[in-house]
C-alpha cells in the first residue's frame, strides 16, 4: 500500500517566497521590525528569522494575517514551481494519495490549484496552520488519515515538526532554506530536483 504524500505549499509547490518577502519588508516600518534579505538568510529557520528581524511576538498574528490577505490579493501572480509540478504528476500517476498542509489560506491555495488544474489531485487540504503550529497540525493529520505519511517540504521547521511526529520527510532545496541547511537537519533526505525527490520518496 502506497504512503500518503503530504506537501507543504509555500516554497514547495508555489513560488510565494519572493512575493511574501516583499510584503513582509513593505510592512517593516509600520510594524517596527528590520527588513530581511531572503538570499542571505536561507540557512535560518522561521523562528530565527523572526528573531533576526526583531519582530515582537505579540505582533506576529496580525502580521501573518496581513501577509495572507496580501498573498490572496496577489494570488494571480503566484507561479507554480516547475520541479513541484513534475513530482506531483509523477507520484499521482504512481497511485499515491496526495495532500497539502500549509499556513496559507484556503482561498489562496484553492485558487492556485484550480488555475494550474491540480484541484483534483489532492484528497486532503489543511490550511491556516499557525506558523509555529505545524507540529500539532501534523499530529492531528496523522491521526485523522491513519496512514503512513511522507511529508515534502522546504523548511527547517518542517523537518523539526516531522521528527517530533515520527513522520519521514523529503526536503526540497528550491524553497525557503538552502540545501546545506536542510542537509544538516535531514541528512541524506534532501532533493535538488523532481527526480531526486521522487527517488527519495520511493526509498522511504
Amino acid at each position: 500500500m502506497n504512503s500518503f504524500i503530504l506537501f507543504d505549499f509555500d516554497g514547495t509547490i508555489a513560488d510565494t517566497i519572493s512575493v511574501g518577502l516583499e510584503i513582509i519588508n513593505a510592512h517593516a516600518d509600520k510594524f517596527g521590525y528590520k527588513r530581511l534579505d531572503g538570499e542571505l538568510n536561507t540557512h535560518l529557520s522561521a523562528m530565527q528569522l523572526v528573531k533576526l528581524a526583531e519582530v515582537k511576538l505579540w505582533k506576529l498574528p496580525y502580521l501573518i494575517y496581513q501577509l495572507k490577505q496580501k498573498l490572496s490579493e496577489q494570488s494571480d501572480e503566484i507561479q507554480i514551481l516547475p520541479e513541484a509540478k513534475k513530482i506531483i504528476e509523477n507520484v499521482k500517476n504512481d497511485g499515491y494519495e496526495l495532500g497539502i498542509l500549509t499556513s496559507n489560506s484556503m482561498k489562496t491555495v484553492s485558487a492556485f490549484l484550480k488555475r494550474y488544474k491540480l484541484d483534483t489531485f489532492f484528497t486532503y487540504i489543511k490550511t491556516d496552520v499557525f506558523i509555529f503550529g505545524k507540529k500539532k497540525a501534523l499530529a492531528k493529520t496523522k491521526k485523522l488519515l491513519n496512514k503512513k505519511i511522507i511529508y515534502v517540504g522546504d523548511e527547517i521547521r518542517d523537518i523539526e515538526a516531522c521528527k517530533k511526529n515520527n513522520i519521514p520527510i523529503v526536503s526540497v532545496s528550491w524553497g525557503m532554506n538552502s540545501y546545506e541547511s536542510l542537509e544538516s537537519h535531514n541528512t541524506g533526505l534532501v532533493a535538488k530536483n523532481a527526480e531526486e525527490t521522487y527517488s527519495l520518496i520511493k526509498r522511504i
